[in-house]
């Protein structure tokens, strides 16, 4: 990891890292199956620093000041929501999200980042408000927790200010680190991509094309 963390931190990073570069997916279940225990692990380790610095959250359905940032997924995550959104939703759901995705990709696509965050523009996966593929978002989605509403409602009303304010917790966030960054290491030493890209752009791609997760699996860039 990058930042100084602790030795038990250091410790959670470095076995995420050996078991995904010791045992790359093989399939397209297995990359699936690999990256949601990740997911399940990452929670795991939250809910520790939750539990034990007795954190009060402010985040609960229906705010979603965070869904209009800009969010980077690796291939694994962009492939778990894409069969998400395969095996949950109607075929006229899918055609909506689809045409969701293409119209913010288009919007994004002559954004640098920053004014990507700047911009406050929807997730195109969010319907009445609530995130629809919750249980599948990626770890971008899932480190993040605010310990003030008022701070998250600020940054989004006036995106170019100083941040002022509590926002994350530190040990909060290092944990979620370890986990995610372990496990994105490890799948880049095991041959596969583990870059990072653009949500819509990457989801709408593992959706319309199927020879991204099979460039995946055979060590290939993934996404064009």
């Amino acid at each position: 990891m990058t930042e100084s963390v602790s030795a038990a931190l250091q410790a959670v990073f470095e076995k995420e890292r050996a078991a995904a570069r010791v045992s790359p997916a093989r399939d397209a279940d297995a990359v699936r199956g690999q990256a949601v225990r990740m997911y399940t692990r990452l929670e795991h380790e939250q809910l520790a620093v939750i539990v034990e610095a007795k954190l009060t959250l402010e985040c609960e359905r229906g705010c979603n000041y965070c869904c209009h940032q800009r969010v980077e997924v690796r291939p694994y995550e962009a492939f778990v929501l894409a069969d998400h959104i395969r095996g949950r939703m109607t075929a006229e759901q899918q055609a909506d999200v689809i045409l969701k995705l293409a119209a913010n990709r288009a919007r994004i696509a002559p954004l640098a980042p920053l004014q990507h965050t700047q911009a406050g523009i929807p997730c195109a996966l969010l319907v009445d408000g609530a995130c629809s593929v919750y249980a599948a978002r990626p770890a971008a989605c899932r480190k993040y927790y605010s310990l003030s509403v008022n701070t998250c409602r600020a940054a989004f009303i006036h995106p170019t200010d100083p941040l002022i304010g509590p926002l994350e917790d530190d040990d909060l966030r290092l944990a979620g680190n370890a986990v995610a960054l372990g496990y994105a290491r490890g799948v880049e030493e095991s041959g596969r991509d583990a870059q990072r890209y653009e949500l819509h752009a990457a989801l709408l791609e593992a959706l319309e094309n199927p020879k991204a997760a099979k460039r995946y699996r055979a060590g290939k860039k993934a996404f064009v």
